[in-house]
């Protein structure tokens, strides 16, 4: 039987060795993807990441003006607008689960890049107009009275 400080020096130099040879981690992955390089030139605005910033449905009334970037809008009505209102958003996801958009009186939205979707994408009545440059519309536009819906 070996004296136990051969066996504790055994052990010693065993968890020296296997110290010895772990390599660190590697370094964490480039960054990659398409909103994380720059567009080439002429392309379309990236459309905001999965982790935009999450934000409570708008509600806008009045004189108010709302202006908004990179961010996630979610709700019954994503975006009501009302009165003369004047909303912007650019880069945005507008999700609505009955309706995007909700622009009445003569309210003004303008949405650029991102996208708009719900089953009804916008709802413009009265004298509102609602501009959409170059975002992705998915769902029904209804367009009453003097109501706008541009497109660019």
């Amino acid at each position: 039987m070996k004296p136990v400080a051969a066996v504790v020096a055994s052990a010693v130099a065993f968890v020296a060795s296997c110290l010895a040879t772990t390599t660190p981690p590697p370094p964490p992955p480039e960054p990659s993807g398409y909103a994380e390089r720059e567009a080439p030139p002429g392309a379309p605005p990236a459309p905001p990441s999965a982790s935009g910033v999450r934000e409570e449905p708008i509600e806008c009334n009045g004189n108010e003006l709302v202006a908004m970037s990179d961010c996630v809008i979610e709700g019954e009505v994503a975006v009501e607008s009302h009165g003369n209102c004047q909303v912007t958003l650019t880069n945005c996801q507008i999700r609505g689960t009955k309706v995007a958009i909700e622009a009445h009186g003569n309210s003004q939205v303008i949405i650029s890049g991102g996208s708009v979707s719900g089953p009804e994408a916008i709802d413009a009545h009265g004298n509102a107009q609602v501009v959409i440059d170059g975002a992705a519309v998915s769902g029904v536009i209804d367009q009453n009275g003097n109501a706008q819906v541009i497109t660019k």
